[in-house]
């Protein structure tokens, strides 16, 4: 009789399980997007702010749209629409400014539309980057047309040297230590010093460890994406707290730029990731 009586609880269960999953997969907070210029995914939170802050952030080499769920979803938390835009699809290469621009333009111009019915009815501010390659393309874009954002966001740009200057409020992540073929010092330290306005760097420590892949690098190149990238030799696990870290700088960095009063100790945040945070004048 137990047997019975667990196999038909059981069974009775298994609606109730489905509808539970149907549910959880149905409250995913992302839509994808293809468009004439790129493919984008939109995250945005349920429900949204009437006046959301929107980040636009290009993919890297050889990545796509769907290559940064967790970043964007740590972002989202704090009502954030994030949109990780793919300027260049079917193409390893991202680099392409123009590209960027193009895409840009059309995600600004019809997000809303999209957004319809969760809340959020207008953008406060453009906060455009992108990371290893896209973060290239950015650069230039943003660079060659400040009408295109409020402010900038890069991770770990990738050959910043020679780039466009950007007279607009600035925060890069990058690393102390050079992994998957980009140099330290031409990433987001480049970045960092081609930035004329308010700006602010928080630099990853050097920290090797053990892994997958051998004693390598903890945090590198690749950390921000959820699964490594493509050619990069280090396949180091990315912990959870890492996303988490970036989306506090990135929230206190908003809220700084836009409706405080900037300083180090005001777009300063305590992280688990072992950082440095260099801020205008400082020199990393």
């Amino acid at each position: 009789m137990k047997g019975k009586f667990y196999f038909s609880t059981v069974l009775a269960m298994v609606p109730l399980l489905l509808c539970f999953t149907f549910i959880g997969s149905a409250q995913a907070n992302y839509f994808d997007k293809d468009l004439g210029t790129g493919q984008v995914r939109v995250f945005y939170k349920s429900p949204s702010p009437a006046a959301a802050e929107a980040i636009m952030l290009g993919v890297g080499t050889a990545m796509s749209r769907d290559s940064y769920d967790n970043l964007a979803n740590q972002l989202i938390a704090y009502g954030y629409v994030v949109i990780i835009m793919d300027h260049q699809p079917g193409s390893m290469t991202k680099t392409d400014a123009g590209k960027y621009k193009s895409c840009a333009i059309e995600v600004q111009n019809n997000v809303l539309s999209w957004l319809s019915g969760t809340g959020c009815t207008s953008i406060a501010h453009w906060i455009l980057g992108g990371h290893s390659a896209g973060g290239q393309a950015a650069q230039n874009a943003v660079g060659g047309d400040l009408n295109l954002a409020d402010a900038m966001f890069s991770i770990d740009p990738y050959s910043i040297e020679g780039a466009s200057r950007v007279a607009l409020p600035g925060l890069y992540w990058g690393f102390d230590v050079t992994t998957c073929f980009v140099e330290k010092t031409d990433a987001a330290m480049a970045a960092y010093y081609y930035c004329d306005g308010p700006r602010a760097f928080y630099r990853v420590n050097k920290t090797y460890s053990w892994g997958p892949c051998g004693y390598s690098p903890k945090y590198y190149h690749c950390s921000f994406a959820d699964g490594s990238c493509p050619a990069c030799t280090n396949c180091m696990t990315t912990p959870s707290y890492f996303f988490t870290d970036v989306a506090k700088s990135v929230n206190k960095f908003i809220n700084t730029a836009f409706y405080g009063t900037w300083s180090k100790a005001n777009v300063k945040v305590s992280t688990t990731t072992p950082t440095t945070l260099f801020v205008d004048s400082d020199a990393p």
